[in-house]
C-alpha cells in the first residue's frame, strides 16, 4: 500500500527528510560538479546523462498511478518515463530516476530491483530519490528570489495560490513545492500542512500556463526488443504496461512504414 503526501503525514516527511538533506545535498553537489549544466539546465542535463548511458523508453502508460522504473537486465539499465503524466510530474521522475542510476546502480545490478515512481514514500530508498529530485530541481536562492516576488507582487492572494504560481517556474508538482518551501524555511511546517492538500487544479490563477499540466505524450522506443524479450521470461513489468509497450511499438513501426511508402 503506498502513503500518499497529505495533512496527516507531511511533518513526518519532511521531518525525515530533514534528516536525510546532509546525504542528499552532497550527492546534489557532486552533480553541480560536473558542470554548470547541470546546475542552470538540471532537466535537459539529466535527459541527455540517461538517453547516452541508458536505454530510455519513453511512453503514455495506462498505469497513471506510477511515473516510471529503473531496472536492469541482461547487461542494460533501462529506463521508463511514463509521458501520460503531467509535464510537471513528468519533469519530477527524470530526476527520481536519475538519482536511482547514478547512486544505486550496483544495488539495482546486483538484485534485479526495479524502483517505480508512484507518488509514495513509504521506503527510505523512494524518499531519498524523491528527496534528491526536489533539491537538485528546485534552486534555493532561486526559489526564495522568485517566491519574494510572487508574494510582492500578488500580496492579497492567499499563499496557496502563490505556491501554485511557482509550479510556472519550476515546471513541478505543488506538493513538492510546498515541501520544499517547508524545508528551507520560506513557510511554516504548520502552513504546509495547512494548504498540501488544497484542490489546487480546481483553483488555478486565470493567468496560469495550463501547458505545464498536460502530458508531453513522447514516444521513444528504439531498443525496446530486448527488454520485450527479457519480460517474457520475468514479467518485469505490469500486463497492462506490457501491453502498452507492444501496442505502441507496433503502432509506430506501423506509421513510418506508411512514411517509407509514400516515399
Amino acid at each position: 500500500m503506498k502513503i500518499l503526501i497529505s495533512k496527516q503525514n507531511i511533518k513526518n516527511i519532511i521531518e525525515l527528510n530533514i534528516n536525510l538533506l546532509p546525504t542528499i545535498k552532497a550527492h546534489v553537489n557532486e552533480i553541480w560538479d560536473r558542470g554548470i549544466e547541470y546546475k542552470y539546465k538540471p532537466i535537459t542535463s539529466i535527459k541527455n546523462y540517461l538517453i547516452k548511458n541508458t536505454e530510455v523508453i519513453l511512453f503514455p502508460s495506462k498505469s497513471l498511478n506510477y511515473g516510471g522504473m529503473v531496472l536492469y537486465r541482461s547487461n542494460n539499465f533501462y529506463i521508463h518515463i511514463n509521458t501520460l503524466q503531467p509535464k510537471t510530474y513528468e519533469n519530477f521522475v527524470w530526476a527520481h530516476e536519475f538519482y536511482h542510476y547514478v547512486f544505486e546502480k550496483e544495488l539495482i545490478k546486483n538484485v534485479n530491483e526495479v524502483t517505480f515512481v508512484n507518488d509514495s514514500n513509504d521506503n527510505q530508498i523512494e524518499r531519498k530519490a524523491n528527496l534528491f529530485a526536489a533539491e537538485f530541481l528546485i534552486n534555493k536562492d532561486i526559489l526564495k528570489t522568485v517566491f519574494d516576488d510572487i508574494k510582492n507582487q500578488n500580496p492579497d492572494e492567499p499563499l496557496q495560490t502563490n505556491v501554485i504560481r511557482l509550479m510556472a517556474t519550476f515546471i513541478l508538482p505543488y506538493k513538492t513545492l510546498v515541501i520544499k518551501l517547508a524545508q528551507d524555511g520560506l513557510i511554516s511546517i504548520d502552513e504546509a500542512e495547512d494548504i498540501i492538500d488544497y484542490p489546487y487544479r480546481d483553483n488555478l490563477p486565470q493567468d496560469f500556463d495550463l501547458t505545464i499540466l498536460e502530458p508531453s505524450k513522447a514516444i521513444k522506443i528504439d531498443g525496446l526488443n530486448s527488454l520485450i524479450n527479457e519480460n517474457t521470461k520475468i514479467n518485469s513489468l505490469s500486463d497492462v504496461d506490457m501491453e502498452s509497450i507492444v501496442n505502441l511499438k507496433n503502432k509506430h513501426l506501423q506509421q513510418l512504414e506508411s512514411i517509407r511508402k509514400e516515399i
